[in-house]
């Protein structure tokens, strides 16, 4: 039974092959739900540590970022965050971890998540920064607790807001919910643009005692280049 079981579901796969999340062409021998041509477009940062260039970074010591956003990466977080995509969180976890080794990014006692407001977290069905930093933390063999923040108020859309507003719009929005002395601990999310969301939950921690708080991000967008330079 197992052996056609297994038969039957090779042929629904050569017939019916599950499609590449960003240029949907098949994928016949599908480990991944990105093809290895988009794989190749994600453009890694090589910056290491790169907290001396994030705008909000009060109560950060560290930060890292795998990939400069683009559309390809776009695209798969979309579909992560609002196509109901769950896996690529692990997926996009397992190549950031493979990316930054942990020797790289430094010990840390404990991973952590930009948490949902509940109201967020009831409209999508599941945190994404959540499956991202699970598979970070197998990977890294560091222990994971998704529920060490909360969002204490809802907060509106960062998307059309300047880095002062939304420093501004995060303020205070965060609060730990266990005891964090002197930890050192790192925290996930998809994306790094102003640094405001992980600046907010950083503060929190530091104030519940936490010595260390390393952000740890999928993407963050390309500096813009100063054409006045030339």
């Amino acid at each position: 039974m197992n052996y056609l079981s297994t038969i039957s579901h090779l042929c629904l796969d050569f017939l019916f092959p599950p499609l590449c999340v960003v240029c949907e062409k098949p994928l016949f021998q599908h480990t991944s739900s990105v093809c290895p041509s988009c794989q190749n477009k994600f453009e890694p940062t090589n910056l290491g540590n790169w907290i001396h260039k994030v705008r909000n970074k009060e109560g950060l010591t560290k930060a890292y970022s795998g990939w400069y956003f683009s559309h390809t990466i776009q695209t798969v977080i979309h579909s992560l965050k609002y196509q109901e995509r769950a896996k690529l969180g692990l997926e996009l976890g397992r190549m950031l971890a493979n990316l930054l080794p942990i020797e790289d990014v430094g010990p840390m006692d404990m991973l952590t998540v930009v948490p949902l407001h509940t109201v967020k977290n009831r409209e999508r069905g599941y945190n994404q920064a959540q499956w991202i930093g699970k598979a970070l933390a197998k990977t890294w063999s560091v222990p994971f607790n998704p529920k060490l923040l909360q969002r204490i108020r809802y907060t509106e859309s960062q998307t059309t807001l300047n880095s002062e507003e939304r420093k501004e719009n995060m303020a205070n929005a965060f609060r730990v919910r266990k005891n964090v002395d002197q930890k050192a601990i790192g925290i996930v999310d998809d994306v790094l643009t102003t640094g405001s969301t992980l600046s907010a939950c950083a503060q929190a921690l530091r104030r519940g005692g936490a010595r260390e708080v390393i952000a740890i991000t999928c993407a963050t967008p390309k500096p813009k280049i100063d054409k006045t330079a030339c």
